[in-house]
């Protein structure tokens, strides 16, 4: 299970930033809050060696260890029985598409490459969905914002299908 550490990482810059103990000679003055000692955690957390803290990659588990470290440090216990962490289940969801797509249409058939023609998502956690022989439903660019009086979506049934959008933002190609 991966952990979630938002809330977390919160506490333990607040908590280091004004934690009033008598700091160590290993230590940094941890004495008051100010934004340097704020700064001080952001940036390493930021920085390029944390990898964006991706969850359920090598950098989350890094992250992880640095902000128990942090907790140690700043003489916190453990506040979930021996772990400073409370488990939060997650899912990964990886969408492996094959490296050709044949569509078959009444008008005519074509194959598209993955990742030139296509890019699938799904948010479903099923560990398999097959695409095979699905209608699909095409969306325009998928925008629906009513204070442009735009909605890409009204009018079509959508439920149970495959909804294709183009890419990008409408006016992106156009110059």
């Amino acid at each position: 299970m991966i952990r979630t550490f938002l809330l977390l990482v919160t506490a333990v810059l607040f908590y280091t930033s004004c934690n009033q103990h008598a700091a160590s000679s290993t230590d940094e003055d941890l004495t008051s809050f100010s934004g340097d000692s704020m700064k001080k955690y952001v940036s390493v957390l930021a920085s390029d060696s944390f990898e964006g803290r991706k969850p359920f990659s090598r950098s989350e588990e890094k992250t992880i260890n640095y902000i128990r470290d942090q907790f140690i440090t700043a003489g916190l216990e453990p506040g979930n029985g021996n772990s400073y962490f409370q488990e939060v289940p997650m899912v990964n969801i990886q969408t492996k598409a094959a490296p050709e797509m044949h569509v078959k249409s009444s008008k005519e058939d074509f194959d598209l490459k993955g990742f030139d023609d296509y890019v699938i998502f799904t948010d479903k956690t099923d560990s398999l969905v097959s695409l095979n022989n699905s209608e699909v439903v095409f969306a325009g660019y998928g925008v629906v914002a009513p204070e442009y009086n735009w909605n890409d979506y009204a009018g079509l049934d959508v439920k149970g299908k495959v909804v294709m959008v183009l890419v990008n933002d409408p006016g992106f190609n156009s110059g």
